[in-house]
């Protein structure tokens, strides 16, 4: 199931919002942009709905922020017509728009449009390779390297890693790596993680001892590098 951010400072339609979507994802909301922001660098979200005119920081400010360590994608919401605004924002990286007010039904039509883009696009053939230090992870031919040398991962370590390695430098917590590997809502209890993310690990070290890949925030969650 995805899961779905949306950052809108209006409570009535956040609930709305999240109302409608539940049935098909995880909705996480947050109502001002360091609040969103603070929830992209710590969940593994796979779109974002975002207001513009947010109070504090605004939405375009939160999108340049989200485009610096990520291609997910974004949909704003914005109440101005101006069509040169909304070309603006759509250049600086948002996927789609919607002005306010907006049907709902077309909301939800347009967020099933990007995530059925997200989904080909994932480990699609042709997909490019990520390269992070040595590390090499190519989605066509599932294989890994690191400093040239093939690193042998059974399926699950290599969903995992190639999840960080899509975002580098960013904190995941357990459960939204958990939730995006499986496909099934974590467990407090759930100890198979943690096996995973060991055994990867200790892969990655046997091949580059001196270089500490995936790092432990404690109390928050995992991070490449």
């Amino acid at each position: 199931m995805a899961t779905i951010l949306v950052v809108e400072d209006n409570l009535d339609i956040q609930d709305l919002l999240a109302e409608v979507l539940r049935p098909q994802a995880t909705v996480i909301q947050a109502l001002n942009g360091v609040q969103g922001l603070h929830e992209f660098r710590t969940a593994m979200i796979d779109l974002v709905i975002l207001d513009l005119m947010l109070p504090g920081v605004t939405g375009e400010s939160v999108l340049k922020q989200i485009r610096k360590t990520s291609n997910i994608p974004v949909l704003v919401l914005t109440a101005v017509q101006d069509k040169e605004h909304i070309v603006s924002v759509l250049n600086e990286g948002a996927n789609d728009y919607l002005t306010k007010p907006f049907d709902l039904d077309e909301l939800v039509a347009r967020v099933n449009v990007q995530l059925r883009h997200l989904q080909r696009d994932n480990f699609a053939d042709g997909a490019e390779k990520l390269v992070v230090s040595e590390l090499c992870l190519d989605p066509k031919m599932h294989t890994v390297t690191i400093s040239g040398r093939i690193l042998d991962l059974p399926k699950k370590e290599f969903a995992l890693l190639a999840v960080l390695m899509k975002h580098p430098h960013q904190v995941f917590s357990k459960s939204a790596l958990y939730e995006q590997v499986w496909q099934e809502p974590y467990l407090d209890s759930e100890n198979t993680l943690n096996v995973h993310l060991s055994n990867l690990r200790t892969k990655l070290n046997e091949f580059e001892s001196k270089q500490v890949y995936i790092t432990t925030i404690w109390g928050i969650g995992v991070r490449l590098l």
